[in-house]
C-alpha cells in the first residue's frame, strides 16, 4: 500500500485555481496523508506561472506547534520519518532546483519546511519514490499526452487529480488517468466518508473501495455447501 499522488496541470486551466489545488493537497497534514500530492505535473505552456504561484503559495504556509492554531503544518509524525524526508529532500536537491523550503530543525520536534522541488526528471527518484512529508516534486509535461504518461508511471495508483478547461481532455482522464480516486479540476485529498469509496490500483491496493458496498464482502468468508438428495 502507499501512494505517489500527482496533479494533471494542463495548458487550459486557471493557474490560480491549479496552484492553490496543489499546495493544499501537498502540504495539508504535513502532507502525511497516503492521498497527498506528492507530484505535480504541470504543462510547458504554464509550468512557470503555475511554479511561481506554487512558491508563493507555499513560502506563505506557517508552521510549528500544532497547539497554535495559527500554524498550517505541524511536525512530521517521528524520528524515522524526519530522517527519511530530510534525506529525500537532500536527493531532491541533487535531481531538481528547490525553489522553496528545505529546512528542517529536529531540536524541539520534527519540524520540516514545507518544501518544493522543480524541473525533475519524469523517472528521478523524488518522482517515483514514495516520501510521506511535506514535499512535492514537479516536472514539466511536453504536452496532455505526455503528462497522463508520467501521471501514470509509478508503481502506486491511489488518488490523482487533474486541472483542466478542456471538457475532452477531463473525459480521456476519467478513462486513461490509472488511480482508484481520481478528481477533476478539484484538489487530490478530501475524500466525503460516505460518499466517496476510497481507494487504489497497483502497489495502491485493488478489489473494492473501502466505504462502497461491494467492500462488504471483503470480510466475508465463502463456503460451499453440497447435500445429496
Amino acid at each position: 500500500m502507499g501512494g505517489k499522488d500527482a496533479i494533471l496541470v494542463d495548458a487550459e486551466c486557471d493557474p490560480e485555481m491549479a496552484a492553490d489545488a496543489i499546495v493544499k493537497s501537498s502540504f495539508g497534514f504535513s502532507g502525511q496523508k497516503c492521498s497527498a500530492c506528492s507530484r505535480a505535473i504541470i504543462h510547458k505552456d504554464v509550468y512557470d506561472a503555475v511554479l511561481s504561484k506554487i512558491v508563493s503559495m507555499t513560502k506563505k504556509l506557517t508552521f510549528g506547534d500544532p497547539v497554535d492554531f495559527d500554524n498550517y503544518m505541524g511536525p512530521v509524525n517521528n524520528k524515522n520519518a524526519f530522517k527519511s524526508i530530510c534525506e529525500y529532500i537532500e536527493i531532491g536537491k541533487k535531481e531538481g532546483r528547490l525553489v522553496a523550503g528545505g529546512d528542517a530543525d529536529g531540536s524541539k520536534g520534527w519540524f520540516i519546511e514545507p518544501t518544493v522541488i522543480a524541473d525533475l526528471d519524469p523517472h528521478a527518484r523524488l518522482m517515483q519514490e514514495e516520501v510521506f512529508g511535506p514535499v512535492l516534486a514537479v516536472c514539466k509535461a511536453e504536452s496532455f499526452e505526455d503528462g497522463l504518461a508520467i501521471v501514470n508511471n509509478t508503481e502506486f495508483g491511489l488518488t490523482g487529480a487533474i486541472i483542466s478547461n478542456n471538457r475532452l481532455h477531463l473525459e480521456r482522464a476519467r478513462q486513461e488517468f490509472h488511480v482508484g480516486n481520481l478528481y477533476l479540476n478539484r484538489k487530490c485529498t478530501g475524500a466525503i466518508v460516505g460518499y466517496q469509496p476510497f481507494g487504489g490500483f497497483n502497489m495502491s491496493g485493488t478489489d473494492s473501495k473501502a466505504g462502497g458496498p461491494d467492500y462488504l464482502t471483503l470480510h466475508i468468508q465463502g463456503k460451499s455447501i453440497c447435500e445429496a438428495l
